[in-house]
């Protein structure tokens, strides 16, 4: 269990994401339940931004984007709008800069790794501004534990697909198909089943205060540092 990897056109990144898919998708609505609670013209700093499609939407909304990655493939993507940084995120630092919002959307903080996600959230609480907020999407625990092979969804022209699905406790491993554009791409990777109280509690433990969940079934979590 822990393994990343991928396959089809173009080039793959550590974890699996094929650059020249999500290069050629749009943004399909990701922020669209946190998106009215940023302030205007707010500095967002987007942990594992890829090719650009979030980091372009908050841009275009006015607000002030440094997007972060560890793939140089995937940023020479990002529009000039954006600010890419070629970092990891576990252990970058921009001192002394400090964002009104840090995003970890994409499911990041689903790695199979607690002390990766562990990480993740202190990254996010370093680069926080006093008053900011962290937003994260976690994925539907649900939907990671009972998915199975077999077709899964159309969507925008994409045909998505799910393969080689092992589980061992809360860890899922799979391998999701996509198949757009006459091409077909592969990424596999696991991912651990979150409750609400886990990610509640790793917040707590790196200074977070009391969560508020998002959205209708409740993925987005926002919390600010305690003073």
């Amino acid at each position: 269990m822990g393994e990343f990897a991928g396959s089809g056109p173009g080039e793959q990144t550590n974890d699996g994401c094929s650059v020249e898919f999500y290069c050629r998708q749009p943004y399909l609505g990701e922020l669209d339940e946190i998106m009215a609670l940023l302030p205007a013209n707010s500095s967002v700093l987007e942990l594992g931004c890829g090719t650009g499609r979030l980091a372009a939407h908050l841009a275009e909304a006015g607000h002030r984007v440094v997007g972060v990655d560890d793939s140089a493939a995937m940023l020479s993507h990002l529009p000039p709008s954006v600010t890419g940084v070629q970092a990891s995120i576990e252990t970058m630092d921009l001192s002394p800069q400090r964002f009104d919002v840090v995003l970890l959307p994409s499911h990041l903080i689903n790695h199979p790794d607690a002390a990766v996600r562990a990480a993740f959230v202190r990254c996010a609480a370093r680069h926080l501004a006093p008053a900011g907020v962290f937003y994260l999407k976690r994925h539907d625990p649900s939907w990671l534990r009972m998915v199975q092979t077999g077709f899964l969804a159309e969507k925008n022209g994409v045909k998505y697909s799910a393969e080689a699905v092992r589980r061992q406790g809360d860890l899922l491993s799979i391998t999701l198909v996509y198949q757009a554009f006459g091409e077909r791409w592969t990424q596999s990777f696991t991912a651990e089943a979150l409750e609400a109280g886990a990610i509640e509690a790793l917040l707590a433990e790196q200074g977070f205060g009391p969560v508020q969940w998002l959205g209708e079934q409740r993925l987005w979590a926002a919390a600010r540092l305690m003073a």
